[in-house]
């Protein structure tokens, strides 16, 4: 009788433990509804403000191919300044018409690859207190909650790049060249997965978010800027980069380390993915000399090529306007890249 009832209690046990953590990990079910624009007859489910946290603007559309198979994936972060935008940005075309998204995901759902846009929490322009690495972080999750639903989704795991524009580009370059930050330990089973990825597809990033040290030394180094001029114009976004309000605030050993830990150049190693990254909209002129030249000039998009090129990570580059400086003679598209890296 003893043994019986011990059997019976671990059976009890077994079951409310398993029944504990098919609670915990369950997602919910996926609603699909019309694409908000027209498909043209591509085989493909939409599916919308799909929350992969908590937070009020943690959310991500996704359009996912009809497949056998689990594809590919890109997953694209929008701009802004970390402090606008959303994940609409690719509903339409951009750019006069230069960026068109309708026709690229049709491309990229033709051929076997899911796409996914994000949303994040925003930087506030007054008062910021976290900073940068609040936004990147929600994109990060992002990754790791497509991945804790890969079948869910169809999605092939080590399959995915990773896209996006200004803030979004360099969001995805900081969590490319990232070593693994999954955390094998959490409790919260997204956090748990690899952020990892096979590719980065950044238009206009910037190179790093260092900009004390990466913008005077590296990136502007032809025009001799100072810390000083740089400041003199940067002063608002430096607060927001890394939420200092004074001075004494910025120049400490803490943001020191933050500034290190958020400098994408110093980060890109030999084992990094491929990149595909474009600077190419704005004229290449001294910076300030026009607005969002500094943040978006084509000599960040060279210091990553040098980078890329110096530790040996394939890198499709184009930047420079009257004239581009600079054309991988590949001419590779940035979807014919994601076709190439994770197409089926």
């Amino acid at each position: 009788m003893r043994i019986r009832l011990m059997l019976l209690a671990g059976l009890f046990l077994f079951s409310t433990s398993c029944e504990k953590e098919e609670s915990v990990d369950k997602a919910p079910d996926l609603v699909f509804s019309e694409s908000p624009f027209p498909l043209n007859g591509v085989a493909a489910k939409f599916s919308k403000d799909i929350a992969y946290d908590s937070k009020q603007r943690t959310q991500l559309d996704i359009w996912l191919p009809d497949s056998n198979a689990p594809t590919g994936l890109v997953i694209y972060t929008h701009g802004g300044g970390f402090s606008s935008g959303d994940k609409d940005f690719v509903y339409a075309a951009q750019q006069g018409g230069v960026w068109d998204f309708p026709t690229d995901i049709r491309f990229l759902l033709q051929n076997k690859i899911a796409f996914a846009t994000v949303r994040y929490t925003l930087l506030s322009t007054t008062g910021e207190r976290e900073g940068v690495k609040k936004p990147m972080s929600d994109v990060k999750r992002a990754l790791q909650y497509i991945r804790s639903r890969a079948s869910d989704f169809n999605i092939d795991k080590n399959k995915i790049i990773l896209a996006g524009n200004s803030a979004g580009g360099g969001t995805s370059l900081w969590i490319a060249f990232n070593n693994d930050m999954a955390n094998a330990q959490s409790s919260d089973p997204v956090l748990r997965e690899s952020t990892r990825v096979k590719g980065v597809v950044a238009r206009e990033p910037q190179a790093s978010y260092n900009i004390e040290d990466r913008w005077v030394n590296d990136v502007f180094i032809d025009y001799n800027l100072t810390w000083t001029e740089i400041l003199a114009n940067e002063t608002g976004n430096i607060s927001k980069l890394y939420g200092v309000s004074s001075t004494t605030e910025y120049e400490s050993a803490t943001i020191d380390a933050y500034r290190a830990e958020v400098d994408m150049l110093a980060l890109l190693t030999a084992d990094d993915p491929a990149l595909w990254i474009d600077n190419t909209l704005r004229d290449v002129v001294r910076p300030y000399s026009a607005p969002e030249i500094s943040t978006h000039h084509a000599f960040h998009a060279r210091e990553l090529k040098q980078r890329a090129d110096a530790v040996g990570v394939e890198n499709i580059t184009y930047y420079g306007k009257n004239p581009v400086i600079y054309a991988h003679p590949s001419n590779e598209t940035w979807t014919q890249f994601c076709k190439r890296i994770v197409g089926m």
